[in-house]
């Protein structure tokens, strides 16, 4: 259900997307979506179009688009969008505070999209094998998440980038790339999984869900069909 956020709980929000124009067949919906979504709640968003990382895999560079931002930005927290997302038209008044609210509980700072779907009443994560190994059935996806603006976080995501080009690098290049050093490394410290907390799949997910959808394994034309048929019901 969605609700008012009280004023005095209103935060300072910027949104963040990564995309270079070699993807504009579908970033031409959905940038628009989601600067939809920013001016209706009077948040900001950033389109990043460039390698901010040119050493490593580009996906990393999300990473490092992260830990630059938060080092110039006066948000309260930053939420990071794929370019492969889409949200759905009946959606624009749920607001990240809310989000936060439910979500996001007290110790907490960092809120992931899970790597895993409902499916007839049940959470099944996308990668059993890699669950199974690691005895954690949730797992983050790193293409989705709302981060509070803090020097925890930004502890976080720099060993995260540094697990990926040192003790980890073998791991760095591997798919799902910065999920594997994320997984096998980061959330392995105690201190930095305990800021993690996980949104319902029910919310983000790349099926069965009912705001943002996370498209993947897909072509850039069936992405951007898609995205265009959400893109169609709000413009």
């Amino acid at each position: 259900m969605i609700r008012k956020i009280n004023s005095a709980n209103k935060k300072k929000v910027d949104i963040l997307m990564l995309a270079t124009n070699h993807i504009e067949i579908y970033t031409k919906y959905s940038i628009p979506m989601w600067e939809k979504y920013a001016e209706k709640h009077n948040y900001k968003f950033f389109h990043y179009e460039r390698e901010f990382l040119p050493d490593m895999a580009f996906t990393w560079s999300r990473i490092q688009m992260l830990i630059e931002h938060q080092a110039q930005s006066d948000a309260d927290y930053i939420m990071m969008v794929d370019a492969d997302t889409l949200i759905y038209h009946d959606m624009y008044d749920l607001s990240v505070e809310q989000i936060i609210e439910d979500y996001m509980p007290n110790g907490k700072q960092i809120l992931f999209q899970k790597d895993g779907s409902d499916r007839a009443g049940l959470y099944f994560s996308h990668n059993f094998k890699l669950s199974y190994e690691l005895r954690r059935w949730t797992l983050p996806n790193a293409g989705f998440n709302i981060m509070a603006n803090t020097a925890e976080t930004k502890k976080f995501l720099e060993m995260w980038v540094e697990l990926g080009r040192g003790r980890l690098k073998h791991l760095a290049d591997i798919h799902p790339r910065t999920q594997n050093v994320l997984i096998r490394g980061v959330l392995q410290e105690p201190e930095m999984d305990d800021l993690v907390a996980y949104l319902p799949s029910k919310l983000v997910s790349k099926r069965n869900t009912k705001f943002v959808q996370h498209l993947s394994a897909m072509s850039k034309a069936q992405i951007a069909a898609a995205i265009k048929k959400e893109y169609d019901k709000t413009f």
